[in-house]
């Protein structure tokens, strides 16, 4: 076997990765091969053989890098890759081309090999280099680049080498199970597909970042929200309107967000409070955001900013919802004398 084949002898039947939550789902009929050898999905495991590091969703299609890897990370897992041995299955400049080739992808580089070891030393430090502004791609590509090598029957370092560098220096995740998880993300609402494209790539953002950097992401979702509401229902907004004035317009004039029920004048006075957190919201947007370059709240107050508008968003998701259904319960009685051929 050619030298720079003997580092990849694994093919796939097909291109698809099963993600491991797909993987406890999965048939026994799902194979792969290795080497020739046909194994069931549920037996890789059991032979030394992991998937690619999950990205969930709002991370591996977020519109901007929750995070990037700073000096002091970046520095620890260059040292961490350096410590590792090559082999007589992969000579040091195989190596180096395996971590180039994961390396590409964040970076946004075409990959290409390297003409002698000492160029791919500098080309994969070139690579990293780039790639460190996509911070949950590039501890992708590391730990990717460690399951490929381990193959090879390759020492690597472990989950648990890769999360001691990343809790030490305060980075905002971890891997677990196999997965990449934020530490202290937002808990907000899920996207609907009657929302606008701005509302939901806000929303998305908001997952991937802490609090106190979500707050500038989730006023986003909150405003174009509001504006869209207001547009949908023919209700008159003036250019460069606020949210705080798009939301008292959604309130006194849509027909889903008048109090109903029991106690409707307390009610009222609660939601009429509701515009004055979302002004607050905006001054913070405004002042204490990554909006502009601002000093950031704390993490408690940051966190209660977050659930004031992810309630707001909730209560007027959920008037609409009884306020669609209560009219789809009336079209009956419209359409009640028509006879249908």
């Amino acid at each position: 076997m050619h030298p720079e084949n003997a580092c990849f002898p694994y093919q796939r039947l097909s291109e698809v990765y099963l993600t491991r939550k797909a993987q406890l789902s999965a048939k026994v009929s799902s194979i792969s091969t290795i080497g020739g050898n046909i194994l069931l999905i549920n037996d890789l495991h059991k032979n030394g053989i992991k998937m690619p590091l999950v990205l969930p969703a709002e991370l591996q299609f977020a519109t901007e890098y929750p995070f990037a890897i700073p000096d002091n990370v970046f520095k620890e897992l260059q040292t961490l890759i350096g410590r590792v041995n090559s082999n007589e299955r992969c000579e040091e400049k195989s190596l180096i081309e395996i971590y180039k080739k994961h390396m590409a992808k964040p970076a946004e580089i075409e990959y290409s090999r390297s003409s002698n070891t000492d160029w791919a030393k500098g080309d994969l430090e070139w690579y990293m280099t780039k790639a460190r502004k996509n911070g949950p791609g590039f501890i992708a590509s590391i730990y990717n680049a460690f399951e490929q090598l381990s193959r090879l029957e390759i020492t690597v370092p472990t989950d648990v080498h890769i999360n001691q560098i990343l809790s030490k220096h305060g980075m905002p995740c971890h891997i677990n199970n196999g997965e990449l998880v934020m530490a202290g993300n937002v808990q907000v609402p899920e996207p609907s597909l009657s929302m606008s494209q701005t509302v939901i790539r806000a929303l998305q953002d908001a997952k991937t970042l802490p609090p106190a950097s979500a707050i500038d992401r989730v006023h986003t979702a909150l405003h174009a929200y509001l504006v869209s509401l207001c547009q949908d229902a023919s209700i008159p907004l003036a250019s460069g309107v606020t949210a705080q004035k798009a939301f008292k317009e959604l309130k006194s004039n849509h027909p889903a967000l008048q109090p109903q029920g029991n106690r409707p004048a307390e009610v009222a006075n609660v939601l009429n409070s509701m515009a004055a957190t979302i002004n607050a919201l905006g001054t913070l947007r405004n002042h204490a955001s990554l909006a502009h370059n601002n000093e950031l709240l704390l993490e408690p107050e940051a966190q209660a900013m977050i659930n004031a508008a992810v309630t707001i968003f909730r209560y007027i998701e959920e008037c609409m919802a009884r306020h669609n259904r209560t009219t789809v319960q009336a079209r009956p009685d419209v359409w009640g004398d028509i006879e249908w051929a």
